[in-house]
């Protein structure tokens, strides 16, 4: 499974290479909202503009190492009906998707630590203060938004055997994730009631949790329950995503997909 796994690696890579301007474009992209919204708040609140410069930049690099664009795909193959031809292959699509994944973030991480790493020579509000174990627990956090944002993209694809345009429902479910997430604002910043919610709900855990283990705004009792909370959305989603599979193939097959 590990050399399967190289070689899908290596042909992802080559891919990307391929079409290397449309990447760098939708990297480019990526970065824009948190940019406009960090001026913003840095307009609002000046006085706090060092702690929006980091939590800003943070955002942009989390944001990236936890993106998940599996639900596009997975609505205009299935609904086209070419996601058939994926289901030949010797692998579970799933893998292929998970694959391209870690090329889209090795990427993104090659080009953004170095010029993160420039930047905080000249700009100390990028600087971050982090032991060696808050450097461990928010790569772990990382690690563990992106499989978050991954099974919740993915299961909501599976959604197409069902319903045209799965695309728009997960739209509704991105802009709830843009507040309840910390992508729009800190979630210290949220009304009180939101801020409870993004505590019980798995957007918190997707962005915002690893720039508190970053900022050292989360430690202690706060990480353990975090952490815990994160992994019980993944297993609800793991048990999710494989339902839907199972459904999903038996709809394919009474369709003649």
């Amino acid at each position: 499974m590990i050399r399967k796994y190289i070689a899908l690696l290596r042909m992802k890579y080559i891919e990307m290479l391929a079409y290397r301007l449309a990447t760098f474009v939708w990297m480019t992209g990526a970065i824009t909202q948190p940019l406009i919204t960090m001026f913003v708040w840095m307009n609002i609140h000046p006085e706090e503009s060092d702690s929006f410069v980091f939590y800003f930049m943070a955002v942009i690099f989390v944001e990236r190492m936890t993106s998940a664009w599996d639900v596009w795909e997975l609505d205009r193959e299935i609904r086209e009906g070419t996601f058939s031809n994926w289901l030949l292959r010797p692998l579970h699509p799933i893998h292929w998707a998970i694959a391209e994944n870690i090329i889209y973030k090795w990427l993104f991480a090659v080009i953004l630590v170095p010029v993160w790493v420039v930047a905080a020579t000249f700009w100390p509000a990028l600087r971050p203060h982090m032991t060696a174990s808050q450097i461990m627990l928010f790569l772990m956090a990382v690690v563990l938004g992106a499989a978050l944002r991954f099974l919740l993209s993915y299961s909501c694809g599976l959604l197409a055997f069902w319903m045209t345009k799965v695309a728009a429902v997960y739209g509704v479910i991105d802009v709830i994730s843009l507040f309840l997430s910390g992508r729009i604002a800190p979630l210290e910043l949220l009304p009180p009631q939101l801020r409870e919610w993004s505590e019980w709900l798995p957007f918190r855990y997707m962005i915002s949790f690893p720039i508190e283990i970053a900022t050292g705004a989360a430690d202690g009792g706060e990480l353990a329950r975090g952490f815990a909370i994160a992994a019980g959305w993944m297993m609800a989603l793991i048990g999710a995503l494989q339902w839907l599979w199972k459904a999903g193939m038996r709809k394919n097959q009474a369709v003649g997909g």
